[in-house]
Order: C-alpha cells, then structure tokens, then sequence
C-alpha cells in the first residue's frame, strides 16, 4: 500500500512545478523598473529599505537597477522576484534577461536577486498577449473562448500561458 501511494505521490509532484531554487539561472521577462518616486510611496517602504541595504543608491534606482521580474511555472503559475542590475545595464520592460537565484522567493516574500545579462539569444519579448476577442464567435458558431494568437517558430515552447498572458517560462531546458 505504501508503495501504491509513493507513486501517486511523485505523480502527483511532477505535475507541479517548482520555483526556482538557490543556485539556479533562470529566464525572467521584466515586469516593473523602479523610480525614485516609487520608494517613497508606503507600499515599497520595505523594498525602499531592502534596495538601501544592498547598496543601492537612489541615483542607482533612477538609473533602472531595481527591478520587478516574473517568468511562468505552468498554466496560470508565475514566480516574481526583485532583481537588480550589474552596473552600466540598463533593460527595458518585458525585456529577456537571466537572473541567478541568490535568495529565493518564499511565499509572499519576494527574492532579492542579481541580474547576470541579457537572453541575447532570444529576440522576443517576455510577455504577450494569449488570446484575442473574437467579436463575432456566434456568427461563426464558436464557442465563447477568445483565439490563441500564434507564436513564430522560435518561440513555441518558450512560454506559459497565466492570467491570459504568454510569459517566459523559467526553466528552457537548453
């Protein structure tokens, strides 16, 4: 019987995705770039400390070294850290980027991890739009679900589906 359920089990478990773990080098899409002026709102007082611990300077903030960034787990699952910048990098929102797990990402409590460069590789964005409306789908006799927008070729596979959303999947296998 125990054996029956320790199967189960593992099933079960490979299904689910992990976040990433401490010492893995991830794809990341990003999501929000922090201004001076969001520090001072009372949301981000805890960021605002944890940025001033780890040396950033407020000319570092204005400079775009703080980060949000997010990639998929599965369907419906994204994993979000903070992330900072190497010095002389600038990106821009839903850029690609590899970013090395330093401090993982436990429950609500966002990582605080480096940004080791850019996925110069990989020539999309890190997130798109899913689906599209499909304003006559009773005229063509659809169901109510929207139309999956199509990826190219050199993105099929690189991308979860969450909250009607592609996003860079975490792990590339590659």
């Amino acid at each position: 019987m125990s054996r029956c359920l320790a199967l189960i089990v593992s099933g079960v478990l490979a299904g689910c995705a992990l976040p990433p773990r401490h010492g893995e080098t991830v794809w990341v899409t990003v999501t929000r770039i922090y201004a001076p002026a969001d520090m001072q709102k009372g949301w981000n007082a805890a960021l605002a400390e944890r940025a001033k611990g780890a040396g950033l300077s407020e000319r570092e903030v204005a400079d775009g070294r703080l980060l949000r960034v997010a990639c998929g787990l599965g369907t419906d699952y994204t994993w979000a850290s903070y992330a900072y910048l190497p010095p002389e990098m600038s990106v821009q929102r839903d850029e690609v980027l590899e970013l090395r797990i330093e401090d993982p990402t436990e429950g609500s409590k966002l990582g605080w991890n480096p940004v080791v460069g850019r996925v110069e590789r990989f020539k999309f964005p890190g997130s798109a739009r899913a689906h599209a409306t499909v304003p006559d789908w009773k005229d063509r006799g659809r169901d109510l679900d929207p139309e999956r927008l199509p990826l190219q070729s050199e993105q099929r596979g690189r991308y979860e589906i969450a909250h009607g959303e592609y996003i860079i999947k975490c792990r590339q296998g590659d």
